[in-house]
């Protein structure tokens, strides 16, 4: 095989991995001089490479086997190192990484980097770029060991045949003492976004993005049923954020309310889209709910008819019948939401009907009227001149842009507070 035809290989398997997780994919040849252009963030990357291999034996373990090794520095970070030979010499390495296998505190890392001798300038340069780093399971990772193999060898293997190189002295680890990861998820992980809830961090929604696939979790339904275990898993995630987000300060009434109507989107769902985005949905709703009542400092008379308009976005609201909800006289009640919430009732009930639009412009089949009138919007042309106010786009583009593509029947479940990326 060429190099060019490995090149190209390369770049298309980097180009998929790019689509999840923040992963870089380096060439080098055999004294490992890096090949190819470097992006900023590329050469912090090999930096932190080049800082964790320099007092190590790598190279020689390379050269000890044709198969993946895979690296671990002092501070836990793992590189995927494929090595390729010709005529029997190591010809050059591919290194994808660097990732970690469990959450992670940044300044210790930093301290860890400190330590190895990374300077004061690249440890400060680097903070920013291991935050976005990938959590990944350890079978994830090997997974894509077997795969980097496969696109530069042509060749299948187990992942029996995968090598392991740790941290400290560097020792070669055998395949008896490989990292065991808890196949119920990395309760770290699941506590930091439980946290995240409680204290209404909007960064939640990152992190879920970038700890996606921390760990599995265990048979939730009968073998087979990839839509029932993955609604039981959204299901658990639902429970735990309600209780975080009672904690963090929502009212108890409203966070079990919610519960409840989350446990009816996810048992009506009848696709692993339609799952997703109850999920992304969920996401979004605990933590920015926590996050307004710790900010704005809602009332619990506010907070209560703001929840209820929630639940009743497809039926008829009025000053009115608000007011006399939340027990205040029409008048004081406008004035009272305002100054709380920041916005008017009518915008308020506008935003949060779009917001639901966009919700059922991904996950059903309804046409853009059906939504409309669903929504209480008085003409579809007031409702698409709104949506495309508050979107950017209109109804139908976001539609055609925005829909979520099915995931595969066979893919394995990931950690319950995951979702979706289920």
């Amino acid at each position: 095989m060429t190099d060019q035809i490995i090149a190209d290989r390369l770049k298309v398997f980097q180009g998929m991995l790019s689509t999840c997780h923040k992963l870089f994919l380096r060439s080098y040849d055999n004294d490992f001089y890096s090949l190819g252009n470097e992006t900023e963030e590329e050469r912090l990357a090999e930096e932190l490479f080049a800082l964790s291999r320099s007092r190590s034996k790598l190279q020689t373990a390379l050269v000890a086997g044709p198969t993946p090794l895979l690296f671990t520095n002092r501070v836990n970070m793992v590189w995927v190192c494929c090595p390729e030979f010709a005529e029997e010499k190591l010809h050059r390495v591919h290194a994808l990484g660097p990732l970690f296998m469990d959450d992670f505190s940044t300044n210790a890392v930093s301290a860890g980097l400190a330590e190895a001798g990374a300077s004061h300038q690249l440890r400060r340069s680097a903070e920013k770029l291991i935050r976005q780093l990938p959590i990944l399971s350890w079978s994830r990772i090997q997974e894509y060991a077997l795969m980097l193999h496969y696109l530069v060898t042509g060749e299948k293997l187990r992942q029996s045949d995968l090598r392991f190189y740790g941290s400290g002295e560097l020792s070669p680890i055998s395949a008896g003492e490989q990292p065991v990861m808890d196949t119920h998820g990395t309760y770290q992980a699941e506590q930091e976004m439980l946290r995240m809830v409680r204290e209404g961090d909007l960064s939640l929604l990152q992190y879920i993005d970038r700890a996606a696939v921390t760990g599995t979790i265990g048979q939730l339904a009968k073998s087979g049923d990839t839509l029932r275990q993955m609604k039981n898993a959204v299901l658990v995630s639902v429970t735990l954020f309600s209780r975080s987000a009672i904690e963090g300060g929502l009212s108890p009434e409203t966070a079990y309310t919610l519960c409840d109507r989350y446990f009816q989107s996810v048992e009506t769902a009848k696709s692993l889209s339609e799952l997703t985005v109850v999920a992304q949905t969920m996401h979004h709703d605990f933590v920015e709910r926590v996050h307004a009542v710790r900010t704005q400092k809602l009332s619990r008379e506010i907070e209560s008819a703001c929840s209820y308009i929630d639940r009743h976005l497809e039926e008829e609201l009025s000053l009115a019948s608000l007011a006399a909800y939340a027990g205040y006289a029409e008048y004081y009640f406008s004035r009272k939401f305002k100054r709380e919430v920041g916005m008017t009732l009518s915008e308020y009930l506008r935003k949060k009907r779009l917001e639901k639009a966009a919700m059922l412009l991904r996950a059903t089949e309804l046409d853009v009227q059906q939504i409309a009138m669903r929504l209480q919007f008085c003409s579809q042309s007031y409702f698409t001149d709104s949506f495309r106010k508050q979107f950017g786009v209109s109804p139908s583009k976001y539609r055609k842009d925005g829909t979520h593509n099915e995931p595969n029947s066979d893919q394995s479940a990931e950690h319950p507070l995951s979702v979706p990326a289920l």
